[in-house]
């Protein structure tokens, strides 16, 4: 059985498929249509105590797109989260029904849980020094990249998994490596990190395990360039053996379309 969902995300891009007045006209209207009941989560700040329950981020893209894919190509996003699944599907429909004549769109989705490999250790290493989240002014970039792991990874024991995010010796080579924890170390502290898993289970054909999405400052595009240059080193990481990429798309975190 699947871990429970704690709550549920979906990213929506959009490719435009022309640019002009008219057509920003119409996604900055439907934006603030759609945005009507949610929380703008450029205002989010990690350090309230309360957080809302429904919230809603724009961003567009940051530097070229590319037509390999549908995501990749997008100039605009919007990400929408919540503790009811249908109220962020209703999101896209609206969307759909709003530009869908002048836009392609597309959507991936995932939940929040539960980690599933931690400890005291792990906890007091990656997770107590995390940075908090901090306002679209102060941390404006955001990179949302999906990845799925091969059959091979889930058919190895979950404490075999578990082995992967510490130091240990690579099963394949023989030779010492970092993991993936410490392989991530750099980031720690600047980059702000979320990761979302396939609300339906993982392995699921046609979709992504994970949504791994970031926040950060301008400045700390280089650190996640870093680390994700680090976890891709399977000599540092062997655990990316078994990850499948899907596109990186970079993005920048606005008020409004």
């Amino acid at each position: 059985m699947s871990p429970p969902n704690l709550s549920f995300t979906r990213f929506i891009f959009i490719v435009p498929k022309r640019e002009d007045d008219a057509f920003i006209a119409r996604l900055r209207a439907a934006g603030g249509v759609v945005a009507r009941g949610f929380f703008n989560d450029f205002e989010a700040d990690g350090s309230r105590e309360g957080q809302p329950h429904e919230t809603i981020q724009f961003l567009v893209v940051e530097g070229e797109t590319h037509p390999d894919s549908a995501m990749a190509a997008a100039r605009y996003a919007v990400q929408v989260s919540g503790k009811y699944r249908p109220r962020l599907i209703e999101v896209e429909t609206d969307l759909r029904r709003r530009i869908g004549e002048i836009a392609g769109i597309f959507a991936i989705e995932g939940a929040l849980r539960s980690p599933m490999y931690t400890s005291h250790t792990l906890h007091e290493f990656a997770y107590k020094p995390a940075g908090q989240r901090r306002p679209g002014r102060q941390s404006p970039m955001a990179l949302v990249l999906p990845i799925s792991k091969s059959q091979e990874w889930w058919q190895r024991d979950a404490l075999e998994r578990h082995a992967f995010f510490y130091p240990h010796v690579d099963p394949t080579t023989g030779c010492p490596a970092l993991g993936h924890a410490r392989a991530a170390e750099e980031g720690i502290a600047v980059l702000y990190r979320r990761l979302f898993h396939n609300p339906d289970g993982y392995q699921q054909p046609g979709e992504y395990d994970f949504i791994t999405y970031f926040e950060c400052a301008p400045e700390h595009v280089a650190t996640f360039e870093r680390v994700h240059a680090a976890l891709r080193d399977t000599s540092k990481n062997p655990e990316w053996r078994f990850v499948t990429e899907g596109p990186l798309w970079k993005g920048r975190r606005v008020l409004k379309w």
